[in-house]
């Protein structure tokens, strides 16, 4: 009986260690994916929101931390060959949209409210061209 308890703290341990170190390594390549220029992006679109949320100094920089991991995201699907225009608009669409979402836990509701009023003014989704989509030729259709 001893050596069964002692096997399940030890699976117990482990699991809660792997999981540490999963969590540390999913945290640290998004530290290695935020360039110098997005970091520089972040601090600017920080910067634009600041007159508008004024925010306290801790609060600024958890704000510019969680801009900056959503520009990572943005910029991986800006720079994906394979999605279409449309494509892109739709996942830009949900990022910018768990972004708002996550925004929440960094602001207070009333900053939170005027961060959705004027985030289309600052971080705005560009539409695709509608010629755009027209020049594209898809595997499909080429046979």
């Amino acid at each position: 009986m001893i050596g069964t308890k002692h096997r399940i703290r030890y699976k117990t341990l482990l699991f809660l260690v792997l999981s540490y170190t999963s969590l540390a390594h999913a945290q640290t390549f998004y530290a290695l994916q935020i360039d110098r220029n997005i970091r520089f992006k972040a601090a600017d679109i920080t910067r634009a929101y600041q007159p508008h949320l004024v925010m306290g100094s801790e609060q600024a920089l958890i704000f510019k931390q969680t801009v900056a991991k959503f520009l990572v995201k943005r910029k991986s699907i800006e720079t994906n060959p394979a999605l279409s225009p449309n494509a892109k608009y739709s996942l830009l669409k949900q990022i910018s949209s768990r972004e708002t979402s996550e925004m929440a836990d960094v602001l207070e509701s009333y900053r939170w409210q005027e961060y959705m009023r004027i985030k289309e003014n600052i971080q705005p989704i560009p539409k695709p061209h509608p010629i755009a989509q027209e020049l594209i030729v898809h595997k499909d259709e080429r046979q």
